[in-house]
């Protein structure tokens, strides 16, 4: 009885680790393993294809993900607008661009962490 018990807790984690492979998200790991540099280049391209105008990216943090593997990050313009830009998890790695409220004025609508 034993022997079984072990056999099923390791199928069960076999499982859920290839399940969690699946749910990978392949365009936010790619960025996430580039330099600084890139990723405020890649970001900047995702708000530009957003419509939205943006010289350029002076910081871009890692926020984390939802459960279905949506990766969030900060975007920072060099005029100071802030972004949160939202990578799904599939192939193409779409994105959404949402323009965050000024956490300094009391009205900020996106809850990231640390400094941004």
């Amino acid at each position: 009885m034993g022997k079984q018990l072990i056999s099923r807790l390791v199928a069960g984690v076999l499982i859920a680790a290839l399940s969690g492979a699946a749910c990978a998200n392949p365009v936010h790991l790619h960025i996430a393993k580039m330099t600084q540099t890139k990723r405020q280049a890649a970001l900047g391209e995702m708000v530009k294809q957003a419509g939205i105008k943006c010289i350029g990216i002076k910081r871009a943090i890692y926020q984390g993900s939802d459960e279905g593997g949506t990766a969030l990050w900060s975007a920072r313009c060099v005029d100071g607008r802030l972004f949160a830009v939202e990578i799904t998890s599939d192939a193409d790695g779409t994105a959404r661009v949402v323009r965050c409220k000024s956490p300094k004025r009391g009205a900020g609508n996106c809850k990231f962490k640390g400094r941004f």
